[in-house]
């Protein structure tokens, strides 16, 4: 009824949310378009996406008005993106490998964070090194550049097995190794988006307090105050999470209505979210802890085969909706005038930094992965570890986070590298996987113990 009289009343002038519905439709109905497409070519839907973008980036299609928000990215696309990916993770498989899921998931997000960090450092253009050092400004210990440069690292750290999953759904690979690349990218996600809000916060912080006076500012920004603050908002998501989160499976419990459950999932989601950050928690923690637990508990325990057909087709085609926006967002982002679509994507700088932080991407992966499997080897078979090197693709969340920045230098910057390196990553990775796993030859393979 709101919205029906908000667009009665725009007098001929379509009001912001005609403007944001009719961008939301066109983008869908893109997204459609392109996922009937791929059964036809036989590419990736993922990667048919990036590539939909880049098109969108090259040809200068921007809406008028289209604007993105970091509440917009955070609020709305966060959320379900988790919640979904959540309720897909077995706890008794994860438990099992909770040991190399959790190396992957925290040490190795900081080391791929330092080394990206340190490529893109090195090759800051001049323009934007120049206007961060006018900010007169710095992180206490860290230059506003070294700033801008780990939290790119960071944006750059978690993992997207959208595509490795297909792949691996295809192939029949085990459910370790299936539970191994999912653990380690749900909690990935959640520790870099932990990560990239400290950062962000101290970024924001330390320029507007620097503003370009000749006063030096300085942030209150330390390695101590970073694992600090991690360990404090980790914290507290955790614990809405899980009280939220039981509180749901108990209402779950009472129910025997499937739309009721799932209406109570979405309320779930987005509540956990918002109440953690309420009391500056983690909502993303707060959204995968949730998410376990009904996914495991609620799901397995407490609902029909009925409701979970339904809460599952539910949340999958959420899941699609956001990952196509996100890819195509990115290029709608693109096609603005501002950052330079064709000329800033085909610029040297931002081609050199786009490449050398893919190979700083490949070469942290590769000392992550196998050091863990050196660790954990008895547990996997060897090939295991070629797999789940390979299977550290860039994808939607990186692009969140980016679009989730204030607009201005630092993002027209970072944009157009990110974008080439996922779709490079999703290229290179994700439509490759398939033959990997056949030259590897575990298709198919299930240990004694999972059948």
């Amino acid at each position: 009824m709101t919205t029906a009289l908000l667009l009665a009343s725009s007098s001929g002038e379509p009001s912001a949310i005609a403007q944001a519905v009719t961008a939301a439709v066109a983008l869908i109905s893109v997204a459609i378009l392109v996922a009937i497409s791929t059964r036809i070519v036989r590419i990736p839907y993922t990667v048919a996406l990036v590539l939909v973008g880049l098109v969108i980036a090259l040809t200068g299609f921007a809406p008028a008005n289209f604007t993105i928000t970091h509440d917009l990215v955070f609020i709305l696309f966060l959320p379900p993106l988790l919640f979904q990916a959540g309720l897909h993770l077995h706890l008794e498989y994860l438990r099992r490998n909770w040991f190399p899921v959790a190396l992957l998931a925290l040490p190795a997000v900081i080391l791929t964070t330092i080394a990206v960090g340190a490529v893109t450092h090195a090759l800051l253009p001049d323009s934007l090194r120049e206007f961060l050092d006018q900010q007169h400004a710095d992180l206490g210990f860290l230059s506003l550049s070294w700033g801008v440069a780990l939290l790119f690292g960071v944006v750059l750290a978690p993992t997207d097995p959208i595509s490795v999953m297909a792949a691996f759904k295809t192939a029949g690979v085990s459910k370790t190794l299936k539970t191994v690349v999912e653990g380690e990218s749900l909690f990935n996600d959640a520790t870099a988006v932990a990560i990239f809000a400290l950062l962000l916060v101290a970024l924001t912080t330390a320029l507007s307090a620097g503003g370009g006076h000749a006063d030096h500012a300085q942030a209150s920004f330390t390695l101590a105050a970073v694992a600090i603050g991690f360990l404090k908002v980790a914290s507290i998501g955790a614990v809405v999470g899980g009280l939220l989160g039981v509180t749901a499976y108990w209402i779950i419990r009472k129910l025997e209505d499937h739309t009721l459950e799932t209406a109570t999932t979405i309320a779930l989601a987005w509540g956990a979210f918002i109440t953690a950050e309420h009391f500056h928690g983690s909502g993303v923690i707060a959204v995968v802890v949730a998410a376990l637990l009904i996914g495991n508990y609620g799901k397995a325990f407490h609902m029909e085969d009925k409701t979970r057909q339904t809460l599952e087709g539910f949340w999958d085609s959420i899941d699609f909706v956001i990952n196509s926006a996100l890819f195509l967002m990115i290029g709608v982002e693109l096609s603005a005038k501002e950052i330079g679509g064709l000329q800033t994507l085909t610029n040297p700088t931002v081609l050199l930094t786009a490449g050398a932080c893919l190979a700083a991407l490949f070469a942290a992966r590769a000392l992550c992965v196998y050091s863990v499997a050196a660790i954990c080897g008895r547990h996997w078979p060897k090939q295991y570890k070629h797999v789940v090197w390979w299977a550290g693709l860039k994808g939607s969340l990186s692009l969140a986070m980016l679009l989730s920045l204030p607009a201005g230098e630092i993002r027209d910057f970072l944009l157009p590298v990110a974008f080439l390196v996922v779709l490079a990553s999703l290229i290179a990775q994700g439509a490759t996987m398939p033959h990997l796993i056949k030259h590897l030859g575990i298709a198919g393979q299930q240990p004694a113990h999972e059948h």
